[in-house]
């Protein structure tokens, strides 16, 4: 894919708007999504919609009192599932590294940063 397309996945906030729809997809609607991601329910429908305006898809259809996923939902619910088990098992990866580096028995040192100058009292203990 090309960089100029990929623009429009790295604006407008689409990792918090991509939960909502992972959200509203498993739960079944807006107001659970909201409860389970700690907003409010407009959030959520907001988070819905500017998702479907970047992706320049409907995602939704409405079906009585409910919702229904488009074919282009289900395609982005599929994506947003592997990202975020993406995300899942990159955090996993790096704890494991953190407890392997703590682990260590010679752990890293801090690293003392040197001034770009050296103060006056320095230049006399050369």
């Amino acid at each position: 894919m090309e960089r100029a397309r990929l623009r429009r996945y790295l604006r407008h906030g689409t990792l918090p708007q991509l939960a909502a729809f992972e959200a509203t997809v498993r739960l079944g609607s807006c107001s659970k999504a909201a409860e389970a991601l700690h907003q409010s329910q407009p959030t959520v429908s907001i988070h819905l919609k500017k998702l479907s305006e970047s992706l320049g898809t409907a995602l939704f259809e409405r079906d009585g009192r409910g919702l229904r996923l488009t074919p282009a939902g289900r395609e982005v619910y599929a994506t947003c599932r592997e990202l975020f088990a993406s995300f899942e098992a990159l955090d996993a990866r790096l704890s494991q590294s953190v407890r392997e580096c703590q682990g260590d028995e010679a752990p890293l040192a801090p690293v003392a940063v040197m001034p770009a100058r050296p103060a006056p009292q320095a230049w006399a203990t050369l």
